[in-house]
C-alpha cells in the first residue's frame, strides 16, 4: 500500500506508444555524426543524409533489451543504489553556473571551491541519495575541461554515486578512465558503475555529434546514461500534453536504440524534464499545474516500458520556509511528485530555473524532503496488518491502546515526525532570515566536521595523472 499518481489508462498508453513508433519510423531523428549513422544503418535503420529513421521492429527490439534494473554504485558501498527504487531517491540539481555566496547571500559565478563544499555537504545529508555536481567550476579554462574536472572534484569529496554531464567523446573516454581507477579496473567499473551521465538530446528530435558519440563510449563501458531531454509544449514540442509526451518518448527511445546498437547490455535511465513553456518568455515554467501532470505522465510511460526513470524532479524554487504553512506547502509538492514513483528526482538546491544554487537551500530542501517522505511510506497489507485477530479480541466498543498489536506495530505505522525535531523548529516562528541563518550555521557545522572517506594515495596519484594529461592535451 502506497500513494500513487497516474495520468493514463492502458488504452492511452498504447496510443502514446503507437504514435511514438510512427514518429520514429516516418520522421526519425537528426544526427551529424557519421560514426553513429553508420552504426545505426548497420543495425537496420534507414539513413537519408543526416536523418535516421527507425523501423518499428528495430524500436521494439531495443525495448525488448531494456535493463529492467540499473545499479548506481558508490565509492562507499553503503550508498550504492539499485533501480527501480522502493521510494524516490533524491538528488541535487546539476551544473548551475552560479551560486549564492554563503557570506553575502549574493549571486556570483561558481567555482571549484564551491563544488568541493557542495560535494561534502551532499555526502553528509541523508536525504541525498546520489550527487549531481550542482555547480560548475567555471574558473577552469577551457570550458571543455569543466565536465571532467567536476567529476574529479565530486569523486574526491563525495562517497555517493556521482551523476555528471558529458557532451563529447574525448571527455567521455577520460571520465571512464578516471572512474576505472577508483573502481579497480574497467571490468570492475562495468560491474559497479561509480558514475552515470546526463547526456541530452537536442529537442526536437536532434542529437549533437559529440553527445551521440559519447553515448557509444558510455554504452560500451557499462556506464548508465540518463538522457534528460527538455521538450517544452508550445515551443520545442506541440502545444498539447499528449504531443509533448510523444516527442519526449521518441527522443528517449532513440537514445535507447543508439545505446543498444553499441552494446546490448547498455544500461539507461529514462529521463525527461518535460514541461510547458511560459508563452510570454519561452522559458520553462516549473510552477504551473502542468508540471506535476507531465511528471506523473512521464513516470507512467517509463513504467509502461519497465525501465527505471528519472522524470519527476520535485522542483519548487519558490521556497517559503519562513512559516510552518510555507514549509508544509513545499513538502506537499515534493510528496506529490514522489507519488509519481519516479525512481530518481533531481532538484535539491536548485534556484533560478536551475541556473543557480545555494548551500542553505540544499539543506532546507533536504528538511522538506524528510516530511515529504512521510507521505510516501510503504504499508504492508497481509495477515498481520489486517489485524482481524486483534479486532475480534477487542470487539465492539473496545480500545486498542494496550493491545499487543498496537505495541508491536505503531512505530511502523503512525508517523512520529515532529516539526520541533527538524532544523526549522516551529515551536517559535521566526523571520525568513532567521531560518536562512539557521541553515547557514548548520551548513558551516557540517563543512567543519564531516570528512568523506579518503581515496587511497595510489589512486589519487593515478587520477592526478589523468587530469594532468587532459590539461596538457586540451590546452595544447
Amino acid at each position: 500500500m502506497q500513494l500513487r499518481l497516474e495520468a493514463f489508462n492502458n488504452s492511452e498508453l498504447e496510443k502514446i506508444h503507437r504514435a511514438t513508433l510512427e514518429v520514429l519510423e516516418k520522421t526519425g531523428v537528426k544526427t551529424g555524426s557519421e560514426k553513429v549513422r553508420d552504426l545505426l544503418k548497420e543495425k537496420g535503420a534507414d539513413v537519408e543524409g543526416d536523418i535516421v529513421k527507425f523501423p518499428s521492429a528495430m524500436v521494439e527490439k531495443a525495448i525488448g533489451k531494456i535493463n529492467k534494473t540499473v545499479t548506481l554504485a558508490a565509492r562507499d558501498p553503503r550508498y550504492t543504489v539499485t533501480l527501480p527504487a522502493k521510494n524516490t531517491i533524491h538528488s541535487t540539481s546539476g551544473y548551475s553556473a552560479f551560486t549564492y555566496d554563503m557570506e553575502s547571500s549574493k549571486k556570483r559565478p561558481s567555482n571549484s571551491a564551491d563544488l568541493v563544499d557542495y560535494a561534502v555537504l551532499a555526502d553528509a545529508l541523508d536525504e541525498i541519495g546520489i550527487f549531481w555536481p550542482i555547480v560548475m567550476p567555471t574558473e577552469i579554462e577551457p570550458e571543455s575541461l569543466q565536465e571532467l574536472s567536476a567529476l574529479d572534484i565530486s569523486f574526491r569529496n563525495c562517497t555517493k554515486h556521482v551523476q555528471c554531464s558529458v557532451a563529447d567523446p574525448d571527455t567521455a573516454a577520460r571520465q571512464v578512465k578516471l572512474a576505472a581507477v577508483l573502481a579497480g579496473g574497467q571490468d570492475k567499473l562495468r560491474e559497479n558503475p561509480l558514475f552515470s551521465v546526463v547526456a541530452s538530446p537536442f529537442t526536437p528530435l536532434k542529437f549533437e555529434d559529440g553527445t551521440a558519440e559519447a553515448y557509444l563510449i558510455m554504452a560500451r563501458a557499462g556506464i548508465p546514461v540518463v538522457p534528460m531531454n527538455v521538450p517544452l509544449a508550445g515551443t520545442t514540442a506541440p502545444a498539447s500534453m499528449a504531443g509533448a509526451i510523444v516527442v519526449t518518448n521518441a527522443e528517449q527511445l532513440a537514445v535507447l536504440i543508439i545505446l543498444k546498437c553499441a552494446d546490448e547490455s547498455a544500461p539507461m535511465v529514462y529521463s525527461s524534464d518535460t514541461g510547458t513553456a511560459d508563452m510570454t518568455s519561452g522559458d520553462i515554467n516549473y510552477d504551473t499545474p502542468d508540471r506535476p501532470i507531465l511528471c506523473a505522465a512521464m513516470a507512467q510511460v517509463a513504467r509502461f516500458y519497465n525501465i527505471p526513470s528519472c522524470v519527476s524532479h520535485d522542483s519548487c524554487e519558490d521556497k517559503p520556509y519562513k512559516i510552518r504553512q510555507g514549509f508544509e506547502r513545499n513538502a506537499l509538492r515534493i510528496a506529490m511528485n514522489m507519488m509519481d514513483h519516479s525512481d530518481l528526482a533531481i532538484w535539491l538546491g536548485s534556484l533560478d530555473n536551475a541556473l543557480s544554487a545555494s548551500m542553505w537551500d540544499m539543506l532546507l530542501d533536504s528538511e522538506a524532503a524528510k516530511l515529504a517522505n512521510e507521505y510516501n511510506r510503504w504499508f504492508d497489507v497481509d495477515d498481520k496488518t489486517l489485524a482481524v485477530g486483534p479486532i475480534n479480541e477487542e470487539g465492539p466498543g473496545g480500545n486498542f491502546l494496550l493491545n499487543d498489536h498496537t505495541v508491536e506495530n505503531y512505530r511502523d505505522t503512525i508517523s512520529l515526525y515532529k516539526y520541533q525535531n527538524n532544523l526549522l523548529n516551529y515551536e517559535s516562528e521566526g523571520s525568513e532570515d532567521d531560518f536562512v541563518e539557521k541553515a547557514k550555521a548548520r551548513v558551516r557545522e557540517i563543512l567543519a566536521s564531516h570528512k568523506p572517506i579518503a581515496i587511497p594515495d595510489d589512486k589519487l596519484k593515478a587520477m592526478d595523472e589523468i587530469m594532468d594529461e587532459a590539461r596538457r592535451s586540451i590546452n595544447g
